[in-house]
């Protein structure tokens, strides 16, 4: 069910944005690589003052999230929120983002596994 916002569209662009990202691993990740990328991504508020709160996981690799008749899970999620959409473009945009996909996710991330939203909160940060 989509997230519903009871607020006029003159006010959307001022509302608080969540991201979520996950994505899969290739088989071959070790688990400093994958530690490589939750600390990547837990340095980038530290770097980008658009972040306002953040979060990052690691799958527990339960067997039914393993061996789920949708398909499996991912490894790692992480879910940044913002005042707005144009601090969500900065941070998009910002170099040290894009660093972090670069240097740590890409190298790692298993092809086609990436899945991603970005959406309205219903009250502002």
């Amino acid at each position: 069910q989509a997230c519903v916002s009871k607020t006029t569209p003159r006010s959307f662009s001022v509302m608080a944005v969540r991201h979520i990202v996950m994505f899969g691993v290739k088989e071959d990740a070790t688990q400093e690589q994958i530690q490589a990328v939750t600390d990547g991504l837990l340095a980038l508020p530290g770097k980008i003052p658009q972040i306002k709160s953040h979060e990052v996981g690691v799958d527990l690799k339960l067997p039914s999230g393993q061996n789920h008749p949708a398909g499996k899970n991912r490894v790692i999620v992480w879910t940044a929120d913002f005042a707005s959409e144009a601090d969500y473009e900065v941070y998009g945009g910002h170099p040290d983002h894009v660093a972090c996909i670069t240097n740590f996710i890409k190298p790692i991330m298993a092809p086609g596994s990436r899945a991603a939203i970005q959406y309205r909160r219903s009250s502002k940060l």
